[in-house]
């Protein structure tokens, strides 16, 4: 079945049609590919720069110098909330589900994180940093199991490595209260 559909008015005020067949309408299996491809990154990698700058916030908090590390942390929560919004919409159950477990370990590390920050006893301050900097490496597995699915749906890799386990959850270090 051949459908025509307004296209939209030209240089002469006329109204032209594009004919269109449904089956072209259909995303190939590539194309699905591609996208999932370019959400995986963007989310992968705001993911990975919120870890990084709020461990570098930590860092400089211990340090005593955070100006400019505030506001990346800011940025980088911006930008992972972006992202995951999109993935939100594109990507598999399993990744979101498995990637859901990263990111309720990132809001628990922002707030510990935000309330180190605003800490004023000195020790009890570097007390909680070494807790959140803690917590923030721990991510790291966390990821890499994110990483190795993702790379099966994209088919950058054929099948998943020995060492992946899908119930990987948060550690102790997860508790939304805390």
């Amino acid at each position: 079945m051949i459908n025509t559909a307004p296209r939209g008015g030209n240089a002469g005020g006329e109204v032209s049609y594009l004919r269109f067949c449904p089956r072209r309408f259909v995303f190939t299996r590539q194309r699905k590919i591609d996208q999932l491809r370019s959400c995986y990154v963007q989310l992968n990698a705001h993911d990975r720069q919120y870890r990084d700058a709020m461990l570098a916030y930590a860092y400089a908090l211990k340090s005593g110098s955070a100006d400019a590390e505030a506001a990346e942390v800011s940025s980088a929560r911006r930008a992972q909330r972006d992202a995951r919004a999109e993935a939100q919409l594109v990507a598999s159950d399993a990744v979101l589900q498995i990637e859901s477990h990263v990111n309720a370990q990132l809001t628990v590390a922002y707030r510990r994180l935000m309330g180190a920050a605003g800490q004023s006893d000195s020790s009890a301050r570097q007390t909680q940093l070494s807790r959140v900097i803690e917590l923030l490496d721990s991510i790291i597995g966390q990821q890499g199991h994110v990483r190795a699915l993702m790379r099966l749906e994209v088919r950058a890799a054929q099948e998943l490595p020995d060492w992946y386990n899908p119930e990987i959850g948060p550690p102790e270090h997860y508790q939304a209260g805390s």
